[in-house]
């Protein structure tokens, strides 16, 4: 028996789409709906993943922010091409996105660091993040430096701390069906827009 029934629109527009489920998983998610996989390549062609937070999207694409520093950081900027992931568990949905990830503009990303809690802004001077930490009391002391320096004053975005935009080329909606004959739809980027078709499961 053919199962016709809320399979994924195979025509519509796919940011318009992921805003759709992302709403359903907001509603429903327990914790964190805005988790994402993110998938770098390294200098040496390896892959590296690690979960990040989703901040904002439209129809240019995803926007995270992280230390350019990072190991992740570090990756971008020696692979402009990345992969974001997505599952939502209460939804049995799964959203894949492949695409090229720029910086995004320092004004965005210092409009972003100015939403932060105190103590995020002061984490993000703190923290060498991924270089190697000897004993933990080193970096909550670099902490204690950072708060006393910017006890009297707003904290600034570090210059190493930025935003950075995946622009998708690629956009796969994934939803649960049963027997594992789940409903898969690629979408991909062209000059005239998305081009789409359904995926064997």
């Amino acid at each position: 028996m053919l199962d016709k029934d809320n399979l994924i629109p195979i025509n519509a527009n796919p940011i318009d789409l992921f805003k759709s489920w992302y709403g359903l998983a907001s509603e429903t998610e327990i914790n964190d709906p805005n988790a994402m996989t993110l998938s770098t390549i390294s200098k040496l062609n390896r892959p590296s993943t690690r979960i990040v937070l989703l901040k904002s999207f439209d129809y240019q694409g995803f926007v995270f922010y992280t230390n350019s520093n990072s190991k992740k950081g570090k990756s971008i900027s020696l692979n402009k091409f990345a992969s974001l992931n997505f599952h939502w568990k209460t939804q049995k949905k799964q959203v894949r996105i492949d695409g090229e990830v720029e910086v995004v503009n320092s004004n965005i990303a210092d409009e972003y660091f100015n939403t932060r809690p105190l103590g995020s802004k002061i984490g993000a001077w703190a923290s060498l993040q991924s270089e190697k930490l000897s004993d933990r009391s080193l970096l909550y002391k670099r902490v204690n430096e950072v708060r006393e320096k910017y006890k009297n004053t707003t904290v600034p975005r570090p210059l190493h701390w930025n935003g950075y935009l995946v622009k998708p080329n690629l956009i796969e909606f994934w939803h649960v069906r049963p027997d594992r004959l789940h409903d898969r739809v690629e979408f991909l980027k062209s000059e005239n827009g998305w081009e789409s078709h359904r995926l064997f499961p």
